[in-house]
Formats: structure tokens, sequence, C-alpha cells
């Protein structure tokens, strides 16, 4: 029989590893703060900032292809893209003249964003080498290496090949800044922003990183997508994305990057930096033996809305606004609208609708960093207490009856009041056609953290318009 002595120690370490085990179940449900970020969208938009004055402008991106790309395109091609493509300063980021011009778009653009996120973010990017900050790249392909592989001489093939390589994006990243957290690309196509996100938050709650980045990015440096997209039936004849719309004719192809910069709150509250959001929880999941390989389900969908929701300890009538994936095509905005309906709509209040818009309608469907463009996007609509237009949402599609399904289009601006009982909070979707799907959980910070600005001042990135690098020159510059 156990000595009185004896059970108060095994009460001690019992109590003790309880303790623990609270802890750790807390860390792996600890919210997130997305402290900042930066962005290139179509339209002109090279900052968060500008991507709300779009929004909120209600303006739209289509246009045919910039001239610069040198393509032949049939008549009326249009889409969503990005000026000043062309611009980059290598130097800025240590690369020589001759590697920076055979660095694929996208990853110019991942050290541009990320250079800016961490900057606005209230960060030293110099101060961060050798620490624990994780590099999580949302990318699906590259068609920069297939474009100029037989067009520059045999000598510069690796420095291409490296330069286009999807793994080695969030290589560099770390190469560049000096980080020591896991570095990981991630393609799951359409939602491989909004999974990498996921996968960031699963880092930092596991205790991998102390900081992280989440880039994406995508810019058509060839046609090819659009032929694909065609191809495959769901590309919008005027380059449109009609979210959620009755007119839904297929996707706006469009290009952009954008990148976050998340910390735990835990370590949040010890500092003194900004913060744009708090990610209070999120979830990815597959549609797995579905009706075709890259054919969406409500199911899936619903279920990865409401795994996210568990995961932020929250209900649907916590969520005001969800910022959907929204393509335009008839089926997917159909299946996807179901979603909504079963996983937010039925457990409101009745007459309490969620509210549901699209990013895309406004600059066509960017892929890789859509996800992350939407987080931008439902962050600053709580920031400014508006829920922004969706466009072309005037007749609504006819498949669900949204009144009876308790969901309200954005076909107007509408005011976002304070909540009484807590602060406004957003969800955010994103569906890949690889059909792994992901969905995360936004809440508005206190006013007294979203306006920090903490840090000291840092050089600030600003393209070299004097060093123009449509396409490899073999006759310019050395690496």
């Amino acid at each position: 029989m156990a000595s009185e002595e004896e059970l108060r120690a095994y009460l001690r370490r019992a109590a003790a590893e309880l303790h623990r085990t609270r802890q750790r179940l807390a860390a792996h449900s600890e919210p997130v703060v997305v402290l900042g970020g930066g962005c290139r969208f179509p339209g002109g938009v090279t900052s968060p900032e500008d991507l709300w004055e779009l929004v909120r402008e209600e303006r739209e991106t289509v246009s045919p292809p910039p001239a610069e790309r040198g393509w032949d395109p049939e008549p009326g091609l249009a889409g969503g893209f990005l000026t000043g493509i062309t611009d980059f300063d290598p130097a800025f980021f240590g690369l020589g003249a001759r590697e920076g011009a055979l660095l694929d778009p996208q990853q110019r653009l991942l050290l541009e964003t990320s250079w800016e996120a961490l900057t606005r973010s209230g960060l030293d990017p110099p101060a961060l080498h050798g620490s624990r900050t994780a590099v999580f790249v949302g990318l699906t392909y590259s068609d920069f290496y297939d474009q100029w592989r037989t067009r520059v001489p045999e000598a510069d093939l690796n420095a291409l090949a490296t330069g286009s390589s999807m793994s080695l994006a969030a290589g560099r990243l770390s190469y560049t800044y000096g980080f020591r957290g896991p570095a990981v690309t991630v393609d799951t196509a359409c939602s491989s922003g909004l999974v990498a996100l996921h996968q960031a938050v699963s880092a930092l709650r596991n205790g991998e990183c102390d900081l992280a980045l989440v880039s994406a990015a995508a810019v058509l440096s060839s046609p090819d997508m659009f032929g694909f997209s065609r191809r495959q039936g769901v590309l919008s004849p005027d380059g449109r994305c009609r979210s959620f719309s009755a007119g839904a004719d297929g996707w706006g192809l469009a290009e952009g990057a954008a990148t976050l910069v998340l910390q735990r709150l835990s370590d949040h509250e010890r500092g003194a930096l900004p913060a744009l959001a708090v990610l209070r929880g999120s979830a990815v999941n597959q549609v797995g033996a579905g009706p075709g390989l890259t054919a969406p389900t409500t199911v899936s969908q619903r279920q990865v809305m409401e795994a996210a929701l568990a995961s932020a300890g929250l209900t649907a009538a916590d969520v005001d606004l969800v910022e959907g994936h929204g393509t335009g095509t008839a089926l997917g905005d159909a299946v996807e609208v179901r979603a909504v309906a079963a996983a937010y709509g039925a457990h409101r209040p009745p007459g309490s609708p969620v509210l549901l818009g699209s990013l895309k309608s406004n600059i066509g469907h960017t892929q890789m960093p859509g996800g992350l463009g939407g987080v931008l996007k439902a962050a600053l609509a709580m920031r400014h207490g508006l829920a922004p237009r969706s466009l072309h949402a005037e007749a609504p599609l006819a498949e669900v009856d949204l009144t009876s399904a308790n969901v309200r289009l954005l076909d107007t601006a509408r005011p976002w009041p304070e909540r009484e009982e807590g602060p406004r909070r957003a969800a955010v979707s994103s569906f890949g056609l690889s059909g792994t799907n992901a969905h995360v959980v936004l809440e508005q910070p206190p006013p007294e953290v979203a306006g920090r600005r903490g840090g000291r001042p840092v050089p600030r990135y600003r393209r070299a318009r004097h060093w123009p690098v449509q396409s490899p020159n073999p006759q310019d510059g050395t690496s």
C-alpha cells in the first residue's frame, strides 16, 4: 500500500502532466495573427490599400494581353493582367543582372511582395537572418522555362531551370533572407495559396517556427493556360468572372501575387507589431472519389467549412461574411452556394443571412494567390466596416433559392456594423482543381493592436524602371 508521501508525489506528477497536456491542446488551437501583407493584382494594385480602393470603387480590371508580352492573341482574348511585370531590381535582392533575367516572373513577385509584407509588418528583414522563420509558397506551374529553354545558350539552362523551379521558390526566399524554418512549396492548383496558409498556421502552432511567410503567385508568361481553360470548357468568353451570377459563363484568367506574415497570438501580445487580422481557425480536405477528377462537391466543401469553424471554436452565427471562391462557372458556383447554405445559412437565425461575395468578380481568377487576396480583402472589409459589392451579381444564379438558404449575395455594398457580442468575423474559401479545399476563419483585431506601427525604418523596395526584363537576352549582362 502506497504511503501518504508517495500518494502526494503521484498527485503532483499527475497535476503537472495535466497542465502540460492543457498547454499542448491550447497551442494546437492558438489563434495566429496576420501582421501585414504585400501584393500585386490587376488594375495597378501594388499594395493592400490599392486592393481595398479597387473593391471599394467597384472597379473591374479586364483587358487584352499587354503588348509587351509579345503574344499574337486571338481576337477578343482578355483577362486580368499585371502591369509593370517586366520591371525588377535584381541587385536589391543580391542577384546579378543575368540571374535576374533568367528568373521566372513569379519568383520575382515573391521576392518583391515578401519584402514589402515584412516591412509593412514593422519588421526589419536583415534582422531576421538566422531566425526560425518559415516559408510556405503556393505555386502550380511555370510556363517561363518552356518558353525560353530553346532560346537561351546552353550555359544558361541551369540558371533558367533553378529560376523556374517550383520547389526552389520557397527555398529562394529562405536563402535570400537567411531563414532557418521550414520552406515548402505547395501545389494544389487554385487552392495552393490558402492551403499554404493552413500549413503555416499548423507549423506555428506546432512550434516548428516563430514567424511564417505565406506567398503565392501566378503569371501568364504564355497564352497556354487560356488554351487549357478553353479545352476544359471553363473559360469566360470575355474574360470576366461573374461570380454567383445567373450570367456565369466561365472564369476569366488573371495574374497576381500576395504574401502574408504570420505570428502566434501569444508572441504578438508580448510585442509591439501591428495586426491586419486574427486567424482563428483553418481546415483543408479533399473531394476524394467524387463525380470526376476535377469536379467539386457540396459535401466536401460543407465539411471543410465546418472543420474550420470547429478549429476556430466558433459557430456559423459568429461569422458575418464569406469571401467565396466564386470562379463564375455555373456548376462550381451552384455547388459552393449550397455548401455555404448548409454550413452557414442553416445555422444562423432566420432573417440573418450570411453575406457572400468574391474578389474574382473584380480582378478575375488569379489562381494560386486568389485565396490570399481574399484574406486581404476580408481583413480590410472588417477594418473599414464595409462589405464590398460583388460585381455582376444583380441577377443571382437561379439554381439555389438564396432567401430560403439564408444567404445574401453582395449585389450592393453594405455597411458592416460592429457586433455587440464580439468582433467582426469573416471566412475565406479556396477550392482547387486538384480537389483540395481550404477554408479559413478571420477575426478583426482590437483597434489598439490594428493601429500599431512597430519596427524601425528599413529600405523600401522600388522597382528598377530602367531595367526591363521582358525576356532573357543572351547578350545582356552576366550573372
